[in-house]
């Protein structure tokens, strides 16, 4: 079997929640997300309206931002913005555990390892919740995970 290549079976094999989650270079994952939850459908999906029932804010502190660490209520500090990224936590190809390491804190480090590649600025332009203002050494820096069983998390991507 591929070294990169991890089985997760929640079920008997063949059933819906039988799922391989590929490990990429520097320790990246790649989970199987629902149908619907792809790329191109977040950016369909985004491009439609605006992704946060919250507000355009003059600015947000580490107060603030700090209390939105939840799967239900997910903000995260990129560079010198805060996205609220609750709804794209499923289409995440990493999967929602990943996302969720930097919620309520700062992701600019986490995500320039990872996906420095990617155009942040277009995919979330529609979750921007305002600047952020203040003291970033009092956010708590991203969670590490401290295994596969905890990157992997739960496979509720495919539920």
């Amino acid at each position: 079997m591929d070294k990169n290549l991890l089985n997760v079976t929640g079920g008997q094999p063949g059933s819906s929640k039988e799922s391989n989650i590929v490990k990429l270079e520097k320790g990246r994952l790649k989970v199987p997300l629902k149908p619907g939850r792809g790329l191109l459908d977040w950016i369909r999906l985004s491009n439609a309206s605006r992704m946060t029932s919250h507000p355009l804010v003059a600015s947000v502190d580490y107060i603030e931002l700090s209390k939105h660490c939840s799967e239900h209520d997910c903000w995260i500090l990129l560079f010198d913005t805060v996205y609220d990224v609750t709804r794209y936590l499923e289409f995440h190809p990493g999967g929602i555990p990943q996302l969720m390491r930097a919620a309520g804190s700062d992701a600019t480090e986490l995500f320039n390892e990872l996906h420095r590649w990617v155009n942040y600025k277009s995919m979330l332009k529609n979750c921007v919740i305002g600047p952020f203002v203040g003291q970033r050494e009092k956010l708590k820096p991203p969670r590490a995970l401290a295994d596969d069983t905890e990157q992997i998390g739960s496979t509720n991507n495919l539920n």
